[in-house]
């Protein structure tokens, strides 16, 4: 499309292009090939209109053109639209903006609107929108791409019924199982190598050991034990993945990634006993409560076609069967407790064991829960980082976090900071008194300034002073200047953050010792990123403050150190046993220690 001309009244000129990539669907590495064409395309015109290109890229994934809430790379575009500085928008073709219709006439009008071309860079598509006919062909062509949308989308469909209807399964197999040449369910032959660490490595040869090895897990024997210890041992996903982390097995991601089991992944795997059975439903595994699934004698099962023994998905059928039950629908539960640090307080064991792996995703929040009417911080399900206690009292961990806001202080640079705002306010106030105005002075000092520079200027051109004495001048005068202009500025500014610092600690302990548990909760994300918390030592042993109150506030280690002395921080009874009504608030440089033992299990089916 070309580029029509653009009337501006801003002094810049706009040379910006938003340059938008694409992608419908992404399944691996070698679907690359469409964005990188689209890029080459889009560079090819940005450089023959002398465009700066920033770059908006939706191709991770399923990103469909027939809606935009799956895609933030073109909801992010879209803001940038009225910016004065944009001169076009560039795309490969207009399907990959959009597939409907009527969203692409609302397009061209935001385009008109903000004085903005729309330029096609693939080869042969380039259409002037500008005038009548330009803008009639481009609502053909949204017309043609919705219909080839909407007739590829039923054809999909038919073809799941298709294939459906013969027996064969649809989408990502369940986990530990492949699909064969016939399309039906095999176990898997991928695994993953634990190593001494406690680290993943994907490995499909139990005979090529990576380096540190210890042993190599299969995924279909670990979705076998998931299976077993759910129908023999009857116990719930949440210890189901907490013993399999134990023994070191693995669970493979959506990007085929090992990682350690959560307890979605076992609910997964016991969602897919149907699956697993040879059978295929028209609703997906996570769509089917367990109450509502049918019974095992009522389907099909063909043994021939079932990736574990039929019993055993007997078993796991009759016992998801018994423990699943209808939910009643009691409105909105008005007696939910706001736990003050839910989300906030993580797990000191598990970011230790995320910072040791380089792996942010290891980090576990603890959440809120009601025990026997006990009011506790509970632990996420099925995550093992070595800590022996789950859970503890909400009280506890509320007087622990009350003395960690009473040790909140001002340090020694704020201090400084607010000495030296003292001094110039102070400087400012005998001014006034003087009789002159502190602004009078700033301008009369910007003036000086400005006319010992002039006369600088005026002494180099007539050569009575060298180049090298010139820009000595020049320099220092201009830095005086530029003090003087943002004097007033700085200094209001800081004034209003000391203030507002000073005024914030001298009222954290205040706020929550007096406020209630729903205040409680504002007030921690306000003034905090994280709190982590050891559940085994039952202490706060790290904390981050939000940016604003980092720059000030920091913890008076002083303090702690004298009640270390004083014999505050001792958390054991005589005996040594904890205590939990003594408790040490740790310093931040705490170390915390774990250990995972990792128990191999003997394979319940044979490779």
């Amino acid at each position: 499309m070309s580029p029509k001309k653009k009337k501006r009244s801003d002094s810049a000129p706009a040379q910006v292009a938003l340059c938008y990539v694409r992608q419908s669907f992404t399944r691996d590495e070698t679907d690359k090939d469409s964005p990188e064409r689209q890029r080459a395309n889009i560079e090819r015109v940005c450089q023959e209109n002398g465009w700066t290109p920033e770059w908006y890229e939706d191709a991770e994934g399923h990103k469909s053109a027939r809606t935009v809430k799956n895609r933030p790379g073109w909801l992010a575009l879209e803001k940038r639209l009225g910016n004065a500085d944009v001169v076009a928008l560039v795309g490969n073709d207009l399907a990959r903006l959009h597939r409907k219709g009527w969203r692409v006439g609302d397009l061209i009008d935001r385009l008109e609107k903000h004085d903005i071309s729309l330029v096609l860079a693939a080869p042969n598509r380039q259409v002037d929108t500008s005038t009548p006919m330009g803008r009639i062909f481009i609502q053909f062509a949204a017309i043609f791409d919705e219909y080839y949308s909407e007739d590829i989308a039923a054809r999909a469909r038919d073809s799941v019924r298709f294939r459906k209807g013969k027996g064969i399964t649809i989408g990502m197999p369940p986990f530990g199982t492949e699909r064969d040449a016939d399309g039906h369910l095999v176990p898997s032959p991928e695994g993953a190598w634990l190593l001494r660490d406690g680290q993943f490595v994907e490995g499909d040869d139990p005979d090529d050991p990576p380096e540190n090895a210890l042993v190599w897990r299969s995924y279909y024997e670990c979705a076998g034990h998931i299976l077993t210890m759910y129908a023999d041992l009857k116990i719930g996903a949440d210890k189901i993945a907490e013993k399999l982390n134990e023994q070191g097995w693995p669970f493979r991601d959506r990007q085929n990634v090992p990682r350690p089991v959560k307890r979605d992944d076992v609910r997964r795997v016991l969602a897919n006993w149907i699956e697993y059975g040879g059978v295929v439903m028209d609703q997906k595994a996570k769509d089917r409560p367990a109450y509502a699934e049918p019974d095992f004698d009522d389907l099909s099962i063909m043994e021939d076609r079932t990736v574990f023994p039929v019993k055993l998905l007997q078993k796991v059928a009759k016992l998801r069967k018994k423990r699943s039950f209808v939910p009643i629908d009691n409105g909105i539960k008005h007696k939910d407790y706001p736990y003050p640090l839910s989300g906030i307080m993580r797990c000191a064991h598990c970011a230790q064991m995320a910072q040791d792996q380089d792996d942010p995703r290891l980090i576990t929040r603890l959440g809120g829960t009601n025990m026997n009417d006990v009011l506790r911080y509970r632990h996420q399900a099925g995550a093992a980082c070595g800590t022996t206690n789950k859970s503890v009292r909400c009280d506890l961990v509320h007087e622990d976090f009350g003395r960690l806001i009473e040790l909140l202080t001002i340090d020694e640079e704020g201090q400084a900071n607010l000495l030296e705002l003292s001094m110039e306010l102070d400087m400012a106030k005998r001014g006034g008194e003087n009789g002159e105005d502190p602004e009078v002075t700033r301008q009369k000092a910007i003036a000086l300034a400005k006319r010992k520079l002039d006369a600088a200027i005026h002494l180099y051109s007539e050569g009575l002073i060298a180049q090298d004495e010139f820009v000595r001048r020049r320099e220092f005068l201009e830095r005086e200047i530029s003090h003087w202009e943002s004097w007033t500025t700085e200094s209001e500014q800081m004034a209003l953050e000391l203030a507002m610092c000073i005024d914030a600690v001298e009222k954290l302990h205040f706020i929550w010792e007096q406020s209630n548990d729903e205040d409680r909760q504002g007030f921690v994300r306000n003034l905090f990123e994280w709190v982590e918390y050891d559940l085994d030592a039952r202490r706060i042993t790290n904390f981050r403050l939000k940016s604003w109150a980092d720059r000030f506030i920091i913890l008076r280690g002083a303090l702690y150190e004298e009640d270390k002395r004083d014999g505050l921080g001792d958390d054991s009874d005589d005996d040594g046993s904890p205590s939990e009504g003594k408790k040490e608030l740790a310093p931040p440089s705490q170390e915390v220690k774990q250990a995972v033992p990792h128990r191999g299990l003997e394979p319940l089916f044979p490779p």
